[in-house]
């Protein structure tokens, strides 16, 4: 992994900079010069939790070492003194906890101090710096050995002590991409494809022992990554979420569970998912986080919450936020026949049984609502896509019977 040092301003990204990054997997290139094509702001509806900078490469004549002419940055530009770290979210929910003993003072504390974070996270958009260590260790860790359709990695970077990161990958507009969303209607046959891809990779780290040795510290939904910021301050940020958003109240109101049933709901399921079979996962697979291409091939984005766990986190993530509600009720019993199908093509001896595997899909509905679209403010993808979303897995929760399936 480079060892270059990115900068927090765009203005400080250099030729010379770029040049280091790439010559990480390419070496002999050198770039004379660049210009930006275009900037996505982190939390700005189009990037969610990172900035994606469009650059236009210019090489010295024989040194472009194969590479294309423009590619996308990926990194976050907001200084590190302005990001919360994890110390400091631990120090945040111990804080908060002494003030709970507090009385009247505790009843107060935390809505007040969740409603600073939100407004400060409006104006500094980031997200941990796990989830940006994690992406840059999917691109230069795991992206070259495996055969699926998502962007090709050109040079990555993490640096531990700033937790500032970079990675340079493949603009997919130069294939024609599209990028769709819980508002937009995809194809049957686009999201076979993405099934197939899921089976794909799964299939390759299925109970694998690498997960424990050199893989070992991919991170899973309850140990590691993201999990101590969940255990910290999540249910109290889904608190503030649905204190603050009429609209998120009232979509959720038909499960009749409370915040705090639906996150003990949630962990029971993760207890269940951890006793396997576990195999390397997307973390993240809603809509939103896919790339569709001309002649129904499909890929995957965003790699921040990569995780080791049930093959279920992923599949119905997917199926319950990629396909509008008569759509999915239509197909996902095919989707999911096709699925173990495409599990035991690719070298998976004893995959889930229908009758399981119909079991673990009622089950892990609910992570896609509570840690997927509950928690997420709605300013990272608009309301309107924050709704489609909640929409959708509330009504899948209730078609599949989750909270009955949980219990």
């Amino acid at each position: 992994m480079s060892q270059v040092a990115l900068p927090a301003k765009l203005e400080d990204l250099s030729s010379t900079l770029l040049t280091s990054l790439l010559t990480e997997k390419n070496p002999g290139v050198n770039v004379e010069n660049f210009h930006i094509v275009e900037h996505a702001q982190c939390g700005d509806g189009v990037a969610s939790t990172a900035d994606r900078v469009t650059l236009a490469l210019e090489y010295a004549p024989g040194c472009d070492a194969g590479l294309p002419n423009r590619i996308v940055l990926k990194t976050i530009l907001l200084h590190r003194y302005l990001r919360f770290g994890l110390p400091m979210i631990l120090g945040l929910s111990k804080t908060l906890k002494r003030l709970d003993a507090v009385p009247i003072l505790g009843k107060y504390a935390r809505p007040l101090v969740f409603s600073v974070v939100n407004i400060y996270q409006r104006f500094f958009p980031h997200a941990p710096e796990a989830m940006y260590a994690n992406e840059v260790h999917f691109y230069h860790d795991i992206r070259p050995e495996v055969e699926i359709e998502a962007p090709a990695s050109y040079g990555s970077v993490f640096d531990h002590k700033t937790g500032q990161f970079g990675v340079l990958m493949e603009d997919l507009s130069a294939r024609d991409a599209r990028f769709p969303n819980a508002c937009s209607e995809i194809q049957i046959e686009e999201m076979r494809s993405l099934i197939k891809l899921l089976a794909s990779l799964h299939a390759k780290f299925w109970m694998s022992p690498r997960l424990q040795k050199d893989l070992s510290w991919v991170p899973t939904t309850s140990k590691g990554g993201m999990f101590p910021v969940f255990d910290a301050i999540g249910l109290d940020v889904i608190r503030d979420q649905v204190r603050k958003n009429q609209f998120k109240q009232d979509l959720i109101a038909p499960l009749e569970r409370s915040i705090e049933d639906l996150w003990a709901d949630l962990w029971k399921v993760q207890a269940l998912f951890d006793q396997g079979p576990i195999t390397l996962l997307h973390g993240d697979t809603h809509m939103g986080n896919t790339y569709l291409l001309p002649g129904e091939k499909a890929g995957f984005l965003d790699w921040q919450l990569m995780v080791k766990g049930c093959w279920a986190h992923d599949f119905t993530y997917l199926v319950c936020t990629g396909l509008e509600v008569e759509t999915r009720r239509k197909h996902e019993r095919e989707l999911l026949q096709l699925y173990r199908e495409e599990l035991r093509r690719c070298g998976v001896e004893n995959p889930p049984s229908q009758e399981d595997a119909w079991l673990r899909h009622r089950q892990a509905a609910i992570w896609g609502l509570v840690i997927g679209w509950l928690i997420t403010p709605p300013a990272n993808y608009g309301p309107e896509i924050t709704a489609a979303n909640i929409h959708r897995m509330v009504t899948a929760m209730q078609d599949l019977e989750t909270l009955k399936a949980i219990s």
